[in-house]
C-alpha cells in the first residue's frame, strides 16, 4: 500500500525549482548487462547492509549465550508494552512531499491519508489536509463528470479525477469494445473447397514446394541476442523452461537468497549510477535477466543452468529470449488504461510537472515512468509471434502465479 500510495503521489509532486527533465532520459538504466562483472556477494552486504539498530547480543536463538545479561533483560521485559507511537522509515520525506505540492492538489490526496493507518497527526492536521476528511473533490476532470455516482469511488482513486491530469483531446475510454461474434457452424461444401483450391494451390504444399512463410519464423534462433527476433520455436523453448523451472523457488531458502540479491543488486547499482533508483524496477521491466544476475550472484546458478540446457539455451540466451517473450505478451494483453499511460509518458504529457519537481524526486519519478514505457517496449513482429502461441504462454504464467522463479510478471 505504501508504494502504491508514494507512486500516485509522486506524479502530481510540483516544487519551486525549474529544470529540463523527460522519461526518455532514463531509458538506458533498465539495460541490463549479462556481462558485467558483479562484486562478491560478501562485499555487497558489508556495504549495503544497515547496521541493527538495537544489537540482540546474539544471532540465534539456541546459540544466546552463557552470560546473563541486564540491560538486554530489561529490554525483553519492556517489549510491547510501550504505547509511543514509532516513527516510521519516509515519514520525514512524505511531509516534505506534501508541504511542496500545491494546495490545489490537497483535495485529491487529503480523502485518501485519512484512511490509511500509520499517518502522522502532523501530516492529518496540515492545514488543507485536515479539511479533507471525508470530502469528495470539488473539481473533476470533464471525463469523469458525467459518470453516476462518482462520489462511491475509493479514495485511493481520487487523483484520477485530478482536471490537471487529463489533457482536452484524451479520454479514459479512447477505445470502444468491439463485440466478437462467435464463429458459424459451417458445414462441409465441396465447392468451397474448389474454390479455395483455385486460389491456394495444393502444390504449393506439396514436398519441395516454395513456403511464403519465412524460413526463419520456423526454426530456432541461432546465437539469440536482445535484437534477434522471435520465432514460434523460441516461444515454445521458453514456455518449457519455464515449466521445468515452476518449482524453482518453492524452497524458502532460495527465496530469501533471490530477495536478498535482489536488494544488493538495487543498492550496488544506485550507488554507482546505473540503476533507476527506484527498489525492484528494473526486476520488474526484465524478469528474466535479473533473474540471471540474482542466481549468478546467490551462487544458485548451477541448477538453473541444468534446466534451460534441456532447451538448448545458455543464461544469456535464454534471458534475452524470455524477457522478449514477457515483453511482446504484454504488449498483447495491455488494458486500455496501460495503453493510454504509455502514450502520455512517450509523448512527456507531463512534462511540465516533471520540470518542476524537486531535483530529489523528479529522477524517481521520471525513471519510473519510463519503467512503465519499458514494459511494453517490444516490436510488433515480436508480439504478433506471440499471439499465435497466446495460450501457452499464458498457461505457463498462470501455473507459476504470473512469476518466474519469484520474478513479477505484471505490478501487484
Amino acid at each position: 500500500m505504501k508504494m502504491r500510495f508514494f507512486i500516485c503521489l509522486a506524479v502530481f509532486l510540483l516544487c519551486e525549482s525549474a529544470w529540463a527533465i523527460a522519461p526518455s532520459d532514463y531509458a538506458h538504466l533498465f539495460k541490463v548487462d549479462l556481462d558485467e562483472e558483479l562484486p562478491p556477494i560478501e562485499e555487497l552486504r558489508k556495504q549495503f547492509y544497515p547496521k541493527p539498530v538495537y544489537d540482540r547480543k546474539f544471532r540465534y536463538y539456541w546459540a544466546i549465550g552463557p552470560v546473563f545479561d541486564q540491560e538486554f533483560a530489561q529490554t525483553i521485559k519492556s517489549y510491547g508494552t510501550r504505547t509511543k507511537r514509532l516513527k516510521w522509515e519516509g515519514e520525514d520525506e512524505l511531509y516534505e512531499m506534501i508541504s511542496s505540492m500545491p494546495k490545489s492538489y490537497y483535495e485529491y490526496i487529503g480523502p485518501y491519508l485519512h484512511t490509511v493507518p500509520g499517518i502522522p497527526e502532523k501530516i492529518l492536521n496540515m492545514p488543507g489536509i485536515k479539511e479533507t476528511k471525508n470530502k469528495f473533490p470539488s473539481r473533476v476532470a470533464p471525463q469523469f463528470q458525467d459518470i453516476e455516482n462518482l462520489e462511491m469511488m475509493s479514495p485511493a482513486y481520487y487523483f484520477l479525477l485530478m482536471p490537471e491530469l487529463w489533457p482536452d483531446d484524451s479520454s479514459p475510454q479512447e477505445y470502444k469494445a468491439v463485440q466478437v461474434l462467435p464463429e458459424p457452424d459451417n458445414k462441409y461444401d465441396p465447392k468451397k473447397f474448389e474454390d479455395i483450391a483455385k486460389i491456394v494451390k495444393p502444390e504449393d504444399f506439396m514436398p519441395g514446394a516454395k513456403v511464403n512463410s519465412p524460413v526463419e519464423k520456423r526454426l530456432r534462433t541461432i546465437k539469440p541476442d536482445e535484437n534477434s527476433p522471435l520465432t514460434t520455436p523460441d516461444i515454445i523453448a521458453v514456455v518449457a523452461t519455464l515449466k521445468d523451472l515452476g518449482n524453482f523457488a518453492d524452497d524458502v531458502f532460495v527465496q530469501a537468497k533471490i530477495a536478498e540479491t535482489g536488494f544488493l543488486l538495487d543498492s550496488w547499482e544506485k550507488a554507482r549510477g546505473t540503476g533507476p533508483g527506484v527498489p525492484y524496477l528494473k526486476d520488474l521491466v526484465a524478469p528474466c535477466a535479473r533473474l540471471v544476475q540474482k542466481l549468478r550472484l546467490a551462487g544458485l546458478d548451477r541448477e538453473f543452468k541444468t534446466v534451460i540446457a534441456k532447451q538448448g539455451f545458455n543464461e544469456k540466451e535464454w534471458a534475452y529470449t524470455c524477457d522478449k517473450t514477457i515483453k511482446a505478451y504484454r504488449l498483447l494483453n495491455m488494458t486500455q488504461s496501460e495503453v493510454l499511460t504509455v502514450k502520455l509518458f512517450r509523448k512527456n504529457v507531463l512534462a511540465d510537472e516533471l520540470s518542476g519537481m524537486n531535483y530529489k524526486y523528479g529522477p524517481l519519478i521520471a525513471a519510473t515512468m519510463q519503467g512503465t514505457v519499458e514494459r511494453f517496449n517490444a516490436p510488433i513482429e515480436d508480439m504478433l509471434e506471440v499471439k499465435k502461441n497466446s495460450a501457452l504462454v499464458k498457461k505457463v504464467l498462470r501455473d507459476n502465479r504470473m512469476r518466474i522463479v519469484g520474478q513479477r510478471i505484471y505490478m501487484q
